[in-house]
């Protein structure tokens, strides 16, 4: 009862924010500095040493890396798992639509429209300073193939009726993920607005105490899902399918690398990415509860001890 208030006054609080307009372009600060700012959802850091711009979430559990961007070279990807997050190419590639909860600093954006400029690519931002910061201090500037909306993701999802090439959940708050974009019921929201062949992602961590209820929720609702582990990091990126048929686990019916990778201009390496494909745990998954708008113990939640914390960069 008390997760289905928080969904409740969660939905009804975007649609407020949804009406906020976006901040007028300006050139990113320059020079090296540190900011801080305490929102109504994070307390963030932006941190800038020469080109590099990190965009950070503080909370009791420590200090974790949200997005980072080059901005001499805004299309290379500096945080790892968002090289994995590509590998949904393989199963749907030249994507035409995707939407993508959680914007962070727009590093994913920015190769995607590179690689493929006709397409729109939708973000749902629940904290409308992220969106202004990630315009005034990470560069990004929303384009009609790359809108924003400031609103809940789950409330975004109930209202937009559209279907999605990639529905991308990555909508990390200090180290978690609010507990209503992780249950059961959500996920089903999400199935239902894939295209017939659409894959769904997520960014998971694995040294998190609720991973294998994460993996058991989500092989709950979709028929086939598999992993791709990030080298270096705790990150598992996790794609999902609403269909049986053909076998995604079987990378021999994959799009091909040098296929897939000709819109990137060299940028990913898709024979490395291919490489991160790891089995689901099925024997911890056997054991793990299903995460439902009535059950989320996100108070079990461990910190995350990988590299997006700032201290382990």
């Amino acid at each position: 009862m008390k997760l289905a208030c928080f969904v409740l006054l969660s939905v009804l609080f975007g649609s407020c924010l949804a009406a906020e307009t976006a901040p007028p372009a300006t050139a990113p600060r320059k020079g090296s500095y540190t900011e801080t700012y305490d929102t109504l959802y994070n307390s963030l850091t932006v941190q800038r040493e020469g080109s590099i711009v990190e965009l950070r979430a503080r909370s009791r559990r420590g200090e974790f890396l949200e997005s980072a961007v080059d901005l001499d070279d805004p299309l290379r990807l500096i945080v790892p798992y968002s090289r994995s997050v590509f590998a949904a190419e393989f199963f749907l590639p030249n994507p035409k639509r995707v939407l993508m909860i959680g914007l962070g600093g727009a590093g994913i954006h920015r190769l995607f429209v590179a690689a493929h400029p006709e397409a729109l690519i939708q973000s749902v931002e629940l904290d409308a300073k992220v969106f202004e910061l990630c315009r005034t201090r990470l560069g990004f500037q929303p384009t009609t193939n790359t809108p924003v909306a400031v609103m809940d993701g789950r409330m975004f999802i109930k209202r937009n009726r559209e279907q999605w090439d990639w529905l991308i959940l990555d909508a990390f708050r200090g180290g978690y993920v609010s507990p209503h974009l992780k249950t059961a019921e959500f996920y089903r929201e999400c199935a239902a607005r894939l295209s017939e062949r659409g894959v769904f992602v997520s960014n998971l961590h694995e040294t998190t105490a609720l991973y294998y209820s994460d993996l058991k929720t989500i092989t709950s609702v979709f028929p086939q899902v598999v992993l791709f582990h990030v080298p270096g990091t705790g990150n598992v990126v996790a794609f999902a399918v609403n269909y049986r048929t053909p076998v995604i686990s079987d990378d021999s019916t994959w799009s091909a690398d040098a296929e897939v990778a000709k819109p990137f201009a060299g940028r990913l390496n898709f024979s490395l990415i291919r490489n991160g494909i790891r089995p689901l745990p099925t024997k911890e998954i056997a054991t793990a509860k299903v995460l439902t708008d009535d059950f989320a113990p996100v108070e079990f939640l461990n910190s995350v001890r990988t590299n997006n914390a700032a201290k382990d960069r």
